[in-house]
């Protein structure tokens, strides 16, 4: 029964999609559209933020209302020749999710992430050949955090929206260096260590020893010398 449910829930919603929703076919002088759009009469419409919103054939896009039928689904621009331009998607006239857009020559160009209208999480940005020129995050429209700008090959730091310095934590050794010079640091010690400490075994031999080790040597040299003499006799 279930199974039976499942598939009339799936074919319902392509043969018979929502009334309230209408797609939409457009073109202008550069590029061609496809996208959808509310058709109820009222949509609520707060906050300041960008709607987007379809009247006499075109697509308009204003802070904090429209005048018109809200866009809301999936959206495509395309170039003439029918390669990418922008893809995304609208929930009731406000960018949601991930939106793309390419160069003329299918270099991607842009990657950002939308929450109702407002840029949140990744963004990144590259250049024609494909170079990345700007990287970061943003927090309800707003950069956060480290951004990188591949163009001058340097790092920037962002809180609410605001250029500030460099963070404390960001201006320390890496982990890994950190602990890769603790380890160097500490073997060198215990070989220092090791050196010292057979040092002092050597100076720590009992002078008897010694004494023995002298005497014996002497004993040798006078043994040679009676060999010596008892030879010239013969």
């Amino acid at each position: 029964m279930k199974f039976y449910l499942t598939v009339f829930f799936v074919l319902s919603v392509f043969l018979f999609p929502d009334k309230n929703v209408q797609r939409k076919i457009i073109s202008d002088s550069e590029f061609n559209y496809i996208f959808y759009v509310t058709t109820k009469e009222s949509v609520s419409v707060k906050g300041a933020k960008y709607y987007h919103w379809y009247k006499s054939g075109e697509i308009h896009s204003s802070l904090g209302g429209s005048t018109g039928n809200l866009l809301h689904g999936d959206y495509t621009k395309s170039y003439k020749d029918n390669n990418l331009a922008e893809q995304g998607s609208f929930k009731k006239g406000l960018k949601n999710g991930r939106w793309k857009k390419w160069y003329r020559n299918g270099q991607l160009h842009e990657i950002a992430n939308w929450n109702n209208g407002l840029r949140t999480g990744r963004y990144l940005q590259f250049s024609e050949t494909g170079e990345l020129l700007i990287g970061g995050n943003f927090k309800n429209n707003r950069k956060n955090g480290i951004w990188v700008n591949g163009a001058i090959k340097d790092t920037m730091f962002f809180k609410k929206g605001v250029e500030i310095e460099k963070p404390k934590r960001y201006t320390r050794k890496p982990f890994i260096k950190r602990a890769t010079g603790f380890f160097e640091e500490l073997f060198r010690k215990k070989e220092k260590d090791s050196i010292l400490k057979e040092q002092k075994v050597n100076d720590a031999v009992p002078k008897s020893k010694k004494r023995e080790k002298k005497k014996k040597s002497k004993n040798q040299k006078i043994r040679g010398r009676q060999n010596n003499s008892s030879s010239l006799k013969w």
